[in-house]
């Protein structure tokens, strides 16, 4: 699989080493971006500890981090979807922690605008930080601890040929000769068999060296001809005059 389709496909299957590897380049990667934008437009200033100056604050790093935070955000669905298939599920379970984070960023919204201060609206959210939590580790641990499901599966062949020393597609490995076919015994060709045939063409034999043999017409006529012969000629010598 190439780098591209690693980190922004959708289709396919990824083993447990192809995550980790996507997950933390992808992330260090992101964290230095986000990292020069904030430290380039972000103000750094005192911000005031106000409802309104938190919000505009909000905004401002919305408005600046949104670029990376996508870009990331696709690479991890794309990771977890693809691991999602390798353990044999549908790419839809990377959906679960959309709600609770949903939910999280909406409280925080209307509890500033709302004229709250940063810690009365952090605390409103703790139950749906929980939630959040329980999430994440559920998916930590399925998709970067637990294997994935042996053999071919609808969403693809085993990521990088399986564990199983086959290649994807169910052939024998580039480089290796393929295995001989084992040839399936007949049925009554044993020994107690092979010794029967044996036995009866023997006899066989045997019977046709016993019996007469028999003459077909031509080659008896072509036999008297030939036993003829020497006696016409020996009749002939003792008919004719010696000649002088």
């Amino acid at each position: 699989m190439s780098l591209v389709s690693l980190l922004f496909g959708f289709k396919g299957r990824i083993n447990r080493a192809q995550f980790w590897m996507g997950n933390l380049g992808a992330g260090l990667a992101g964290i230095m971006l986000m990292f020069l934008l904030g430290v380039m437009f972000i103000p750094t200033g005192d911000v005031p500890k106000t409802g309104a100056g938190m919000l505009h604050m909000l905004s401002v790093m919305g408005l600046v981090l949104t670029p990376p935070l996508m870009l990331m955000g696709w690479v991890g669905f794309a990771l977890q979807t693809k691991r999602f298939h390798d353990r044999g599920r549908s790419g839809l379970w990377t959906l679960l922690p959309l709600l609770p984070g949903f939910m999280i960023t909406s409280t925080i919204f209307a509890s500033l605008a709302g004229g709250q201060t940063p810690e009365q609206a952090v605390a409103s959210v703790g139950m749906w930080m929980l939630i959040t939590q329980a999430i994440n580790i559920f998916m930590l641990v399925d998709l970067g601890c637990m294997p994935g499901k042996e053999g071919a599966n609808k969403y693809g062949p085993p990521p990088g040929g399986g564990f199983s020393g086959g290649s994807p597609s169910g052939g024998p490995i580039p480089g290796q000769s393929a295995p001989g076919k084992t040839a399936m015994p007949v049925p009554g060709m044993g020994l107690a068999s092979a010794e029967s045939a044996i036995e009866r063409a023997i006899a066989a034999r045997a019977k046709q060296a016993q019996a007469p043999a028999v003459q077909t017409p031509a080659r008896a006529m072509a036999g008297s001809q030939a036993a003829a012969a020497p006696m016409r000629a020996a009749t002939g010598s003792f008919g004719r005059k010696a000649s002088s």
